[in-house]
């Protein structure tokens, strides 16, 4: 759900790969904080109140992610962990953004993205090669097997495809590349977002920015 950007494709060198979860089930976000009530500018029509969003508010939301098949990646449901997260500042997908910005309080919507609508198409050239020195490649095949998802000494995070005598192959696509997804989503509130001085802090775009003629 929450955007993810694949790391550089330019060549670096691989050291002190972490090892983490052998498994990926699913783009889950950190758990958030317990549901956000504040005061939210709203609308009332026929007595049902209606989110008004604007760059810089918090929705709170319950998701739950699908694959084509019908299998679930994520339902925070499941997790007991509802996200709370900003608006206006890419942490959406636009798709998902646009459709919850008319969305009522209380309201169930599900939304079906593209995988070029969510975490893109697959791309070859985010498959390399990282030189290693035979002590590095030691300590990986030490600590990683191939398909686990590590992480580079940036933070980025890459699936080991093998371990080789003078390197490390890695997959830097996300996982969820190359795959459509389903969302079926809850808006469950909208609060302001912070503010400075009893004003509200609104995260600068300059791509949103429309120069005059």
């Amino acid at each position: 759900l929450a955007r993810a950007t694949c790391a550089s494709s330019t060549s670096r060198r691989v050291g002190n790969v972490s090892r983490s979860s052998s498994s990926f089930r699913g783009a889950r976000l950190p758990k958030a904080p317990a549901t956000i009530r504040g005061t939210a500018a709203r609308s009332r029509r026929a007595g049902v109140t209606r989110a008004v969003l604007r760059d810089g508010q918090l929705v709170t939301i319950h998701y739950v992610m699908k694959f084509p098949d019908g299998t679930v990646g994520d339902d925070t449901r499941m997790r007991d962990a509802p996200a709370t997260l900003p608006i206006g500042q890419g942490q959406l997908f636009p798709k998902l953004e646009k459709g919850i910005a008319q969305m009522e309080v209380g309201e169930k919507k599900t939304f079906e993205l593209k995988c070029a609508e969510a975490y893109g198409e697959r791309k070859d050239e985010a498959v390399q090669k990282f030189p290693a020195s035979p002590e590095e490649v030691a300590q990986l095949k030490a600590q990683v097997q191939p398909g686990q998802m590590v992480q580079l000494p940036d933070r980025t995070s890459a699936i080991c495809v093998a371990i080789e005598d003078d390197g490390v192959v890695l997959d830097l696509n996300h996982p969820l590349s190359g795959k459509d997804l389903t969302f079926e989503i809850e808006l469950v509130d909208v609060a302001d977002g912070p503010k400075l001085f009893g004003v509200p802090i609104v995260p600068f775009d300059p791509n949103k920015v429309v120069k005059k003629e």
